[in-house]
């Protein structure tokens, strides 16, 4: 509309018969749109063409206006491009559309009432064509601008969706990672890392917001989540933004119940465009139950093996044996009883009955026994095996005492056998304690669909180095004569059976806590 109204405001002041605008199009070259005004209010004639002659095109081509006051003597002038189909074209005067040196079309009027063309004439269009040009330049900014609004729009859209997308990614993630810069300051973390930091140092303004990410970012890593004046010992995130490689380590942590955990903490770095680490990404991962399976993978494999081995030895030994202890009776009927030789072979005869019955521990400990599994209140079986070994735990100084849940829901079990387990577990705590006493506590809860039940004793602990072995065959850590290290072996087959698991937790000169547990009836297995 603006442009018609502009085109006519020409025509008028001029007094010619009509005006035309073409427009150069600049990626195809020649071609011009023509759009031509006479007495109507509309366009007459709108339509391309390719020009590379005429009035127009040398109009266009040298960027001057150019005035023909009888075009039948300009051998410039070409009809299918100057003229105008319904008009006389007897004189033309056309001036270009210029702005910030660049030619963008032309104006040109044909045929001025009431006389020729002069440069009063030129002058003015030129002048008009100027505000026409920049009007049309400024109309394209206008356009392109829109269009670059809109590309910006979809860009910031697909932006942000990438960012949400990458963001339900980055917090989808179970453990916790954050990025930190050169001063260890934090840029981002994730919802893992955040639930960290609100169950320790989080501040309180932060731990009550619901998003309390953007409280931390900008805090030091190591003060944020950790509570720390320093870095983490054995931190390895300025190697990695010194060297740019990927690092990976260790750690043991421990809580505020003195759980223990192991993490392996691994480092990447992230580039900029000139290759060089400007953060680094901090990933940890609580792998202490996967250390927990793999342990009890490797030792049932070689519980399995030496079992195996076991079997096979006894039943060799069996043999000789027999013989020693049959023999062994003979002498000692045959002898006087006053007879001095009947000391030596007594002492036999007790050798010979000690490697009986731990040759008949293997034969059990080797053949698959059969379990017969039946609902078992765990509270009863505890208070069978606490009532068996009332006799060998009578002393003064040690105190037994008993947190029972009350509304424990019964487990199919083999009673007789994790009776066992138990009276083992207290006859340990019993060593572990020394003359000056100590307390054995029993306790039993309900976590989900599992049973738990704890013996713990106040006693020396078992050292760190010894935890991995507790359950090996053979291994025992008592005097001579007072163990065979079977006991623990066995409470590991018998819960194995019954598809669940024996957690230890010890400290030297604090105590041991043994912990077992069961899946509920219909549960599955741990």
């Amino acid at each position: 509309e603006i442009l018609t109204s502009t085109i006519d405001g020409i025509r008028l002041i001029l007094n010619v018969e009509s005006a035309s605008l073409l427009l150069a199009d600049e990626e195809r070259g020649e071609l011009i749109f023509k759009k031509t005004l006479g007495e109507d209010p509309d366009w007459i004639f709108q339509y391309s063409l390719q020009v590379d002659r005429g009035l127009v095109s040398t109009c266009v081509r040298t960027g001057r206006p150019l005035l023909v006051n009888n075009v039948d003597s300009d051998g410039r002038f070409h009809a299918a491009v100057d003229a105008v189909t319904g008009f006389e074209t007897r004189s033309v005067l056309c001036a270009p559309l210029i702005t910030r040196g660049q030619v963008l079309g032309a104006v040109e009027v044909i045929n001025k009432r009431g006389g020729p063309f002069d440069l009063h004439d030129q002058d003015l269009l030129v002048s008009m064509t100027a505000s026409v040009a920049n009007a049309i330049h400024n109309a394209r900014l206008f356009h392109q601008l829109t269009i670059a609004n809109a590309d910006l729009e979809a860009s910031r859209w697909e932006v942000t969706r990438s960012r949400n997308t990458l963001r339900a990614l980055f917090d989808g993630i179970p453990h916790p990672i954050y990025i930190v810069d050169h001063r260890y300051n934090l840029v981002a973390l994730n919802r893992a890392c955040a639930q960290i930091a609100a169950a320790g140092a989080l501040p309180a303004a932060a731990a009550a917001d619901k998003n309390p990410f953007a409280a931390l970012v900008g805090q030091a890593c190591y003060q944020a989540l950790y509570a720390r004046p320093e870095p983490c010992a054995g931190c390895r995130v300025a190697e990695t933004l010194f060297a740019g490689q990927s690092t990976q380590r260790t750690e043991r942590r421990w809580a505020a119940d003195d759980q223990m955990s192991e993490w392996e903490i691994s480092t990447y770095p992230i580039h900029d465009e000139r290759g060089q680490a400007i953060q680094a990404v901090v990933l940890g991962q609580d792998v202490t139950e996967k250390r927990r399976l793999e342990a009890s993978l490797a030792q049932s494999e070689k519980l399995a093996a030496v079992g195996q081995l076991a079997a096979g030895v006894a039943h060799e030994i069996n043999n000789p044996l027999a013989a020693i202890i049959a023999n062994t009776q003979l002498l000692q009927r045959e002898l006087p009883a006053d007879d001095e030789r009947q000391e030596s072979v007594s002492l036999i005869a007790m050798a010979g009955d000690r490697a009986l019955q731990v040759v008949r521990n293997l034969l059990d400990f080797a053949r698959q026994e059969r379990y017969e599994f039946a609902p078992t209140d765990l509270n009863l079986t505890l208070q069978n095996a606490l009532a068996l070994a009332t006799p060998l735990l009578r002393n003064p100084a040690l105190v037994v005492t008993q947190d029972l849940a009350p509304d424990l829901p019964p487990v199919l079990a083999s009673q007789d056998h994790l009776q066992g387990v138990w009276l083992n577990f207290l006859l340990n705590a019993r060593d572990a304690l020394s003359e000056s006493g100590g307390e054995i506590r029993l306790t039993t809860r309900r976590q989900g669909n599992e049973v738990q039940v704890a013996v713990a004793d106040t006693g020396m602990g078992i050292q760190p180095e010894r935890l991995n072995r507790i359950f090996e065959p053979f291994y025992t850590t008592k005097q001579a004569g007072r163990g065979t290290g079977l006991g623990l072996y066995t409470c590991h087959r018998i819960v194995k059976q019954h598809g669940g698991q024996i957690r230890v937790d010890s400290q030297v000169g604090r105590g041991t806590v043994f912990t077992v547990i069961l899946p509920l009836a219909g549960a599955p297995a741990v």
